[in-house]
């Protein structure tokens, strides 16, 4: 295959541990032999990564092109927006900073982009829990990966960007393409993803480009997990509030839909819980989805600005939604 020029980009937050391990998993890349430009946006306002890029830079092989920015304005999609305003090449891979890739990681995502060119090509995302982690792990693992039943070729869904490829050239329009409305709660990408759709695009999978994803320990608890469902849960019904014309019907659809689900769901938690099933987190996952269908004006912040407090009991979970994401569609209903 030809070796089309490449950028890859890699947002952080106070994350400097993962930062590294990131960024050493792209210069152990066979693509490194090609060269490519590596992006990494600090998104910390006190630019906690710099120690770490610095110390990146000296290891840095000859043939990638180290840009190191910083975007004090937390939130996602400041940091990708910042990372859009270097880019030079239409093709634009995504890292995050609690991933690391196989060393055949660019290669096989930029081949799966040969054979089936998109605007958007994902990847698989598998979870790397620390082994003492015994409680609910089934569910933790799960949750924390992307690891839906598609062969590599196209596909009508879309995922998140941690662990994509985007062709630029193939999507109509210019930037901003990361939506900052989403900044604390996720999703910033849908608005990037609708544009594809309404232009009549579409997306592909490589089964064969999988990444790592080492969830923070304080993400592998219930109690951030299942505010993450909530939100995921209230995509059907926020679509259709914010269609124009509004979708009313469709709202009470999905708000019935959840309440059942919520019911049922809930009920065998309930039943599960009383023998200490190892799976029984599963069923709360769904409950909590399906109560957030009726609780869809109830919202969370995730990032960004909740991080900068620091201290979770700090943050103020709850606020009137602004617009939302699909945030994977709502995928594990």
């Amino acid at each position: 295959m030809t070796f089309p020029d490449l950028t890859v980009v890699v947002p952080t937050f106070n994350r400097p541990d993962g930062l590294t391990k990131a960024v050493l998993s792209l210069f152990a890349q066979r693509y490194v032999k090609t060269g490519f430009t590596l992006i990494i946006v600090d998104n910390a306002p006190d630019n906690s990564a710099l120690q770490a890029i610095e110390t990146l830079r000296k290891v840095c092989p000859q043939t990638i092109t180290l840009i190191a920015l910083h975007e004090p304005n937390a939130g996602v999609a400041n940091a990708r927006n910042k990372a859009m305003g270097a880019v030079a090449t239409d093709l634009v891979a995504f890292l995050d900073d609690d991933q690391s890739a196989p060393d055949d990681w660019l290669e096989r995502i930029l081949e799966n982009h040969a054979r089936f060119p998109a605007p958007v090509t994902f990847g698989p995302v598998v979870t790397a829990l620390p082994e003492t982690q015994k409680r609910h792990r089934a569910y933790f693992s799960s949750f924390f990966a992307r690891e839906p039943d598609l062969k590599s070729g196209y596909t009508e869904r879309s995922f998140g960007c941690g662990n994509a490829l985007i062709d630029f050239s193939m999507i109509p329009g210019k930037g901003p393409w990361f939506d900052v409305l989403m900044n604390e709660i996720g999703g910033e990408d849908d608005m990037l993803f609708e544009r594809i759709r309404d232009s009549g695009g579409q997306f592909a999978w490589a089964a064969n480009a999988p990444v790592l994803e080492y969830p923070l320990p304080s993400r592998i608890s219930l109690s951030y997990t299942l505010r993450r469902a909530f939100s995921y849960g209230q995509g059907p019904v926020t679509l259709a509030r914010i269609a124009t014309p509004q979708r009313r019907l469709d709202m009470l659809k999905w708000m019935a839909i959840g309440a059942g689900k919520a019911v049922w769901h809930g009920f065998q938690w309930f039943a599960l819980s009383l023998i200490r099933h190892p799976n029984r987190a599963f069923q709360l996952d769904k409950a909590v989805r399906g109560a957030s269908k009726v609780l869809w004006f109830i919202d969370f912040r995730f990032y960004g600005q909740a991080a900068i407090d620091k201290s979770i009991k700090k943050m103020r979970w709850f606020k009137p939604r602004r617009r939302t994401a699909a945030v994977e569609a709502d995928a594990k209903q």
